[in-house]
């Protein structure tokens, strides 16, 4: 625990917001998870939606799930990860997180697709980078 967090995660400036790093395959932040349902690039600025278990872009289409801390494609292969992340690919040692970036206020969410039957996870990482696949590219 530091500053009231979980290892991991550090207090934007409001108190009641956490923002947790997010991993790529090789253990580096790639983007950043703000509590409930936020993705932010490295910058602040929000780049996709979180909705239960289902990631979407920011117009609204659908790129995959976020589930046991993986965030996955729609083939089933992780893209990126979260401290705590289980039944994928080995994860390697994290780097150590920056400090979070100021959170620019965020687009209105938009309407989501409908998402596709989701695919059996894997344990293999993806060939697309977390950027692609956020952007829905």
């Amino acid at each position: 625990m530091l500053n009231g967090c979980a290892l991991g995660q550090t207090r934007s400036l409001r108190r009641t917001e956490l923002m947790e790093p997010i991993y790529g395959p090789r253990g580096e932040v790639v983007a950043w998870l703000k509590s409930p349902n936020q993705l932010l690039d490295l910058r602040g600025s929000v780049i996709a939606w979180i909705d239960r278990t289902e990631v979407y872009t920011l117009s609204g289409s659908h790129v995959g799930q976020f589930v046991s801390g993986f965030f996955r494609d729609r083939q089933g292969n992780a893209t990126a990860w979260v401290r705590g992340a289980s039944g994928g690919p080995m994860t390697p040692i994290p780097s150590i997180p920056p400090i979070p970036p100021i959170p620019a206020i965020p687009p209105i969410p938009p309407i989501f697709a409908i998402p596709a039957i989701p695919a059996i996870p894997s344990f293999s990482w993806s060939g697309r980078s977390f950027d692609r696949f956020a952007s829905g590219a």
